[in-house]
């Protein structure tokens, strides 16, 4: 389960919900969806179902009993098998479809489970997923794969049968957290308290399962050219915050693969305190360049400071040889897939150069010279009663320049895996176009992990080579509201240009395993996702554009998510599928930066 993203797409859940419940005034605290987005129609039955057999709110209650746990989300998902189960046999006699509907969706499972990428498998819970599969082989009449003595006596607890009544669903329930998980509760629910809008929170994934404190930040390449689905999606675990008994091994862990901090221990600390409150207040920063150790060869770990390899645990150790050779390997595959696509990446630079140097025509300004008459230049001035030199004033000269900066930021989270060299390219058609325009441009990489949202400068504003944005790789979650502060600090002054310029190419799509703080009146965090991360991506577009940044957004992502973009940008964003629409796309989104020309969808 994710949380809802659109009207129409919660309309069709709610829908299936209702017409399951028989209540069409019922409004479900649970919906259940695809990672596409779409509607899962069988668990949406199911929950309309446990709406009409049992009481939903009592069993809400219960999951919420839970929370204090950071096992709480895949304990939920474990046993809303234990709810179907039971709600299913209830049903049946009065409805005998159902039974081909749960074999459907037995088979979707086993479809769905030979297409889930390496990472996908990584951030899901076994637990979950071998319970999953253990229920579903059963439906299907096959025999599953081998479960340990603890998972069989697990299966056979999740078979509630279908005469219990909600106490006794909820018993199961916490007979199956306290004796086979040896977990807490706070019991008897008397220390719940109801929450305004809390009904309206949908609960999170009944699919997969995510430890933040065992964030791993890249696991697989991607396709390269996207999907059919869109995005790949990570879900969330129960952890809030930063867990404080990992916090130097996960500091290893991000320098490791990310490379040092460019910020001294002061600097990044005055960071986090300007930019780390609010919504943010869990989170810690980390600015970088790319780690030199991210290479193809073998032997790279040794690179690392004695100090660093200390600090990470056994397992991350392991791990750290693989990703680190993953991202040497995608910058590989970049640089590849432009090479393939050399003669299209050269015409676009051409064109878009072109383009841009047209539409910043209007933004150059004269240079200012010494000379005998003119503004009086303060620093100068000693010169004219000490050395009688008149040449101490300042009068427009004949070499012009234009006052004008551009920031490209990526999202570098694991939903970009399948676009990674595609937006590779992209960024270097737009640096390389740019720069010969005479603009400064830096390109940054944003990806949260661990806790941290860290920023990459894969091309530096001060530098003319672009073979760094060839490092790109996605791996990790996007916390856009504080990925887009971030990279608004790294800006230069105002006085330094006239225009700052910060174009994002995004999937509209914000993410994160760490939890916003609670609302006012409320004891319970947030997941950083749906509407919540989407309205704090748009208030940090905001507050940029009020320090005069001028934001705008380049989209490649499915269209499930360009409703977002409308929100955090507004009128200021494109969207592109291929390549070939990239200058003409940029281009307009430049013009319409720079002189209020109305973007039209």
């Amino acid at each position: 389960m994710i949380k809802k993203h659109y009207t129409g797409l919660q309309r069709r859940a709610e829908n299936i919900i209702w017409n399951a419940a028989g209540d069409y005034s019922f409004d479900p605290p649970y919906m259940a969806f695809y990672e596409n987005g779409q509607p899962d129609p069988y668990f949406n039955l199911v929950i309309g179902l446990t709406h009409k057999w049992l009481d939903l709110d009592r069993i809400t209650e219960f999951f919420q009993s839970l929370d204090g746990s950071i096992h709480a989300e895949e304990w939920c998902e474990i046993l809303w098998l234990g709810i179907e189960n039971c709600v299913y046999l209830k049903e049946l006699p009065e409805r005998p479809r159902l039974e081909a509907l749960r074999i459907k969706k037995a088979e979707e499972f086993f479809k769905s489970r030979g297409m889930l990428s390496r990472q996908q498998m990584m951030l899901q819970s076994m637990t979950v997923y071998n319970q999953q599969q253990a229920r579903w082989s059963k439906v299907l009449g096959k025999r599953g794969d081998l479960l340990s003595p603890k998972g069989r006596k697990l299966q056979t607890a999740l078979e509630f049968p279908g005469n219990l009544d909600t106490e006794g669903v909820i018993q199961k329930m916490q007979e199956i957290v306290t004796d086979l998980f040896h977990g807490h509760m706070r019991m008897g629910h008397t220390s719940y308290t109801p929450v305004s809008g809390l009904r309206r929170v949908i609960a999170s994934t009944l699919l997969r399962h995510h430890s933040q404190s065992h964030d791993t930040l890249f696991v697989r390449n991607g396709t390269g050219t996207g999907d059919e689905t869109g995005s790949v999606q990570l879900a969330h675990a129960g952890s809030a915050g930063i867990r404080t008994d990992h916090a130097a091994g996960d500091r290893a862990y991000i320098e490791a693969v990310l490379g040092r901090s460019i910020l001294g221990e002061q600097d990044l600390h005055v960071l986090e305190n300007n930019l780390c409150a609010g919504p943010h207040a869990f989170c810690r920063l980390w600015v970088s360049k790319p780690c030199e150790c991210s290479q193809p060869e073998l032997g790279h770990e040794t690179r690392l400071p004695v100090s660093t390899l200390e600090a990470l645990s056994p397992g991350d150790r392991r791990e750290l040889t693989s990703v680190l050779k993953q991202a040497g390997t995608q910058a590989l595959k970049n640089q590849s897939f432009q090479k393939d696509h050399s003669i299209q990446i050269a015409s676009g630079i051409r064109k878009l150069s072109s383009r841009v140097d047209e539409v910043l025509s209007g933004t150059e300004r004269a240079l200012p010279e010494l000379a005998r008459q003119g503004r009086l230049s303060s620093e100068l001035a000693y010169r004219l009663p000490i050395l009688h030199d008149t040449h101490v004033f300042l009068q427009q000269g004949e070499e012009t320049e234009r006052s004008v900066s551009l920031d490209l930021l990526l999202d570098a989270s694991a939903s970009r895996l399948n676009y990674q060299e595609e937006l590779a390219a992209q960024a270097k058609i737009i640096a390389e176009s740019f720069s010969k325009a005479r603009v400064a441009v830096q390109v940054e990489a944003f990806r949260s992990v661990r806790g941290y949202t860290a920023l990459q400068i894969l091309k530096d504003r001060n530098q003319k080579d672009t073979s760094g944005v060839s490092r790109y790789f996605a791996g990790g979650w996007n916390r856009d509201g504080l990925g887009l502060r971030l990279a608004g600090s790294m800006l230069p002054d105002k006085d330094a240009y006239a225009r700052r310029i910060l174009f994002v190419l995004t999937d509209a799509s914000p993410n994160d395993s760490v939890k916003l703080p609670p609302e006012r009146g409320s004891v319970f965090a947030r997941e950083y996702q749906g509407s919540a991360a989407v309205l704090d991506a748009k208030q940090a577009v905001a507050d940029l554009r009020k320090d005069g940044i001028s934001v705008a957004a380049i989209f490649l992502g499915p269209t499930l998510y360009l409703e977002n973009l409308h929100t955090i940008y507004g009128k200021e964003g494109v969207r592109i599928h291929r390549i070939s629409q990239l200058e003409e796309a940029v281009s307009d989104l430049l013009e319409m930066t720079l002189r209020g020309v109305e973007n039209v969808y």
